[in-house]
């Protein structure tokens, strides 16, 4: 993996995608990022993020072999090709092929005025991930609608087109990875044993680009931008999450530990837990699974 010649923060390998590569110098262009981690192919760039944080000097042995320069600035995204182990929530796969767009942003956290992420912010991150890719679906598949399973996941049509996977490092409280995968041209015919909900890709819809990576541009504007309102206008973020809420005033079943039930979905309170109530009163989750009832069906 290295440098090109046009931007010394793009360390990309020589055998990605060109439509990538433009992207990536796009995003650097406007400073959306300000670094690139670009592999043909990589376990998953959440993973490659995390052994960054670990160990920054060390050589990643999923690369190319080749060192990373640990000054290179954030935010950073990290992109690849191809993803042999993508995660997803819950310790679940994620399944993509060469139709599904993978990426994560390495931010830096902090005080606030004085990170991407501030520090008082952090419970609201996930959730803000699936109001920019949301925004972003909007406006390049305009007039789809997209809203937002609680905590994270985007739905058009019926059916999950992206999913939001945030993690933090224990040893470094100042760095955050979020992780996204988007269904473009997914083949979800492939996968559908494997499905545990309805899914459906973008492509299925007859608008917006076809191509992955004439995605990626917006949703890092997107994403930098609810960031930047997360920081300075929670609220606006809060209010835009409950207008995509899929999920409230409908039925839901829901798991929190060892607790499972059926209840009504009443909304999302100022933490970004929802509320649900069932025989025994008002609950608040913060985590756990949560299925949306449609007509006895559980999706």
């Amino acid at each position: 993996m290295t440098a090109t010649d046009d931007h010394a923060s793009l360390m990309a390998e020589d055998s990605v995608s060109q439509a990538g590569l433009r992207a990536c110098q796009e995003i650097l262009r406007e400073e959306s990022c300000r670094s690139v981690r670009y592999f043909a192919q990589v376990d998953s760039t959440n993973s490659a993020a995390c052994r960054d944080l670990h160990n920054p000097s060390a050589v990643d042995p999923l690369s190319d072999k080749t060192q990373l320069d640990p000054t290179l600035p954030l935010p950073r995204l990290y992109l690849a090709d191809a993803q042999t182990a993508g995660r997803g929530r819950l310790g679940r796969q994620w399944l993509a092929d060469d139709g599904t767009l993978t990426f994560t942003l390495l931010l830096d956290v902090g005080d606030a005025g004085c990170a991407t992420i501030p520090r008082d912010t952090l419970p609201l991150v996930a959730l803000a991930s699936g109001v920019a890719v949301a925004r972003a679906i909007e406006f390049l598949a305009a007039p789809v609608a997209a809203r937002i399973k609680w905590p994270n996941d985007v739905h058009v049509g019926g059916g999950k087109v992206a999913g939001v996977l945030v993690e933090a490092v224990a040893h470094r409280p100042d760095r955050l990875v979020v992780g996204i995968g988007l269904n473009v041209a997914t083949r979800l015919s492939d996968f559908a044993a494997n499905l545990q909900s309805p899914a459906r890709a973008l492509s299925e819809l007859g608008r917006g680009p076809t191509e992955r990576y004439a995605w990626l541009p917006e949703l890092i504007r997107q994403l930098r931008e609810t960031y930047a309102r997360l920081a300075n206008d929670p609220a606006s973020v809060l209010e835009e999450l409950r207008a995509r809420c899929l999920l409230t005033g409908g039925a839901v079943r829901y798991r929190f530990g060892e607790t499972e039930g059926l209840a009504d979905c009443v909304g999302i309170d100022d933490d970004g837990s929802l509320i649900i109530r069932d025989p025994s009163g008002l609950r608040t989750l913060r985590s756990g699974e949560i299925w949306q009832v449609r007509g006895g069906v559980v999706g």
